[in-house]
């Protein structure tokens, strides 16, 4: 009887869950690779694979390229589809007739074999809005690739923003009050909508916030705080706050014959290239050191092509195994150690885990990279919990520049999906 009541009582517990975290739930099939042999997924504005690490684009104009490649190495049959989702990432009501036009789903054409690589693989890319798929509305989106038509089982997936321009926000980042925030950034934000009617912006607007492309640090569904006159005023004080961390830790591989800042040793194995890294040290007490960052992102590239043209990174780029390692006295208790950035997909992956080496006093592990300069960053997990702390191995500190990109959904009285009104990207100064 006790067993029967204990398991009624989980159930309602995950029924209450799923009540009330309809994000958590609809987030787990969202930016994910499906596939072990799929690796090196990106999806950017205007193939532009240096810069930015939120796919966002105007709906008039704008394209994103997605690249991802396949370590089979054999030629498939995949295609894409795209889905409209509201501003909490669920679907629409809309069929995709309306929101799209041409065909609902296309093949993927350009694939090509790697070149003069260690480790084979086809690389597959595919820009939309194309000719064949397009959309005419603006919103959340998902991007799915699956293989042989079975939509329901993809290979990964890749959410992106398509915004209309009509309002422009206006940002003001803010010292936060309070000891506690000394470290972190506060962000303001004002909307001016002279032009553009909205009958009652508290319950028709909505803003997300997302810091560095990182959706597990988005704050959403923030409701305007108060409106005077064509002026909509997003300001709540200590609550749109972020940690500013530091500027991301970074390693270079571009290249297998000249050894960068960061890489103490190149092998070449008898399959792979092996780039082994200086080790790295706890920083959380360290000043803060000004210098560029890609803000936890990376872009694929190989400077071993340079007396060629430079070659084309997108398929002569070759995948190594980057043996990484943090000094640390004693192994952190009851808790794990992991990379963190856009190379793991802003998750927290096992892939990426390091195990401790009582006789290098170190955390240390291996990780498959494609050649090309990535940031990246420490964090560890208490087991208890499984809730990140970012701050233990790397600290916080308010000079730090980072990437926040400002979202307005728009939903009118009786509307069935959520228009995205209004975006602007800005960074956060360093003072």
């Amino acid at each position: 009887m006790r067993g029967e009541k204990t398991f009624f009582m989980k159930q309602l517990l995950t029924l209450a869950f799923i009540a009330i975290c309809p994000f958590y739930l609809a987030s787990q099939n969202i930016d994910t690779i499906f596939s072990e042999t799929v690796a090196s997924v990106q999806l950017r504005v205007n193939g532009d694979f240096k810069n930015g690490n939120l796919p966002v684009t105007p709906l008039k104009g704008g394209s994103l390229t997605l690249t991802f490649d396949d370590l089979n190495a054999i030629f498939s049959n995949f295609s894409y589809t795209i889905e409209q989702c509201d501003r909490d990432w669920q679907p629409t009501r809309l069929e995709k007739i309306e929101y799209l036009e041409g065909l609902m789903e296309d093949r993927i054409t350009d694939m090509k074999n790697a070149q003069a690589t260690n480790v084979a693989y086809v690389s597959y890319q595919v820009t939309i809005p194309n000719q064949t798929v397009r959309w005419n509305k603006s919103g959340n989106y998902l991007l799915k690739v699956f293989e042989d038509n079975a939509e329901k089982t993809p290979i990964l997936t890749r959410r992106f923003i398509v915004f209309e321009e009509i309002l422009l926000p206006n940002p003001e980042f803010q010292i936060p009050i309070g000891f506690k925030f000394n470290s972190s950034h506060e962000l303001d934000f004002k909307l001016e909508a002279k032009n553009f009617r909205i009958s009652n912006p508290i319950n028709e607007l909505r803003a997300t916030v997302i810091q560095n492309g990182r959706w597990d640090r988005a704050k959403q569904n923030i409701k305007p705080s108060f409106v005077v006159g064509d002026q909509i005023n997003f300001d709540y004080q200590d609550s749109l706050v972020w940690p500013a961390g530091k500027e991301w830790r970074y390693v270079d591989m571009r290249s297998t014959r000249f050894r960068s800042e960061r890489v103490q040793t190149i092998v070449n194995g008898e399959d792979t290239w092996e780039f082994l890294m200086r080790p790295d040290l706890d920083r959380s007490r360290e000043p803060y050191l000004i210098y560029p960052d890609l803000n936890g992102g990376y872009f694929v590239e190989t400077q071993d092509f340079r007396n060629q043209g430079g070659g084309n990174s997108r398929i002569q780029a070759d995948y190594g195994n980057l043996f990484m390692a943090l000094k640390y006295k004693e192994p952190i208790p009851d808790a794990d150690v992991y990379v963190f950035g856009q190379l793991s997909d802003w998750k927290i992956d096992d892939r990426f885990k390091l195990e401790y080496d009582e006789k290098r006093l170190e955390y240390a592990g291996e990780i498959q990279l494609k050649q090309g300069f990535y940031n990246y960053c420490y964090v560890v997990v208490p087991r208890k919990t499984g809730i990140p702390d970012f701050s233990m191995l790397e600290g916080d500190w308010y000079e730090t520049e980072n990437e926040y990109h400002i979202i307005i959904y728009y939903r009118a009285f009786g509307a069935r999906f959520d228009r995205v009104i209004g975006y602007q990207k800005t960074l956060s100064s360093r003072r």
